[in-house]
């Protein structure tokens, strides 16, 4: 698993929600937000702004753990 994909599981465990409550609420598919937490896939810009709002952190503190 990525340090990204760590952060927002546990971002997601506080929040107390399902991955598929994050994908609807951010309008990404259940599985390509699996796929973030797993560190199969890497987020787009974009991607990194929905989650940074929906969970309420700085994307730069989102985007740093992609590098």
């Amino acid at each position: 698993m990525s340090a990204f994909g760590e952060k927002i599981e546990s971002l997601r465990n506080e929040k107390n929600v399902t991955t598929k409550d994050v994908a609807q609420a951010v309008g990404i598919p259940q599985s390509r937000y699996s796929e973030l937490e797993k560190g199969i896939r890497i987020p787009t810009d974009g991607q990194i702004e929905r989650l940074a709002e929906y969970y309420n952190v700085k994307p730069d503190e989102l985007s740093a753990l992609t590098k």
